[in-house]
């Protein structure tokens, strides 16, 4: 009997502490893309290479985190989209932007989460969409 009081004590513990780490990956994730958007806005590049580069890195890594852990990309790209909204009230006409930056972020502006939707569910919907011909 106390084993298996233990055991179930032990599994909870190992649940919560679970939940509780990803509670705080979530916080990370936020913070990260608003530091991360800051820099962007600041930045001063010396030629359009090194700009070029600095966009590739920062795409290379949200493919990457898309990729490794979605829910995480999804909170970054929405406070992402979030901070970038906020620098474009506050900016206005003082602030001076290269073309390429605002083509590279108005990605951001657009991000909407994409529904993951299976093949199956897709071949599903189109066969009843689909027209029956008798």
């Amino acid at each position: 009997m106390r084993l298996r009081v233990q055991i179930v004590a032990l599994f909870a513990l190992g649940v919560i502490t679970k939940i509780s780490a990803q509670d705080n990956e979530i916080p990370f994730y936020e913070k990260q893309a608003r530091k991360d958007a800051q820099h962007e806005q600041l930045s001063v590049f010396f030629s359009m290479e090194d700009e070029k580069d600095f966009w590739k890195d920062q795409t290379s890594y949200e493919n990457d985190l898309e990729t490794q852990d979605n829910a995480s990309y999804h909170i970054y790209m929405k406070a992402k989209q979030s901070a970038y909204s906020e620098h474009a009230q506050s900016c206005g006409n003082h602030c001076e932007h290269s073309d390429y930056y605002y083509q590279r972020t108005s990605l951001y502006f657009t991000y909407k989460a994409k529904q993951d939707i299976s093949k199956e569910a897709f071949v599903e919907a189109q066969q009843i969409a689909s027209p029956r011909i008798l």
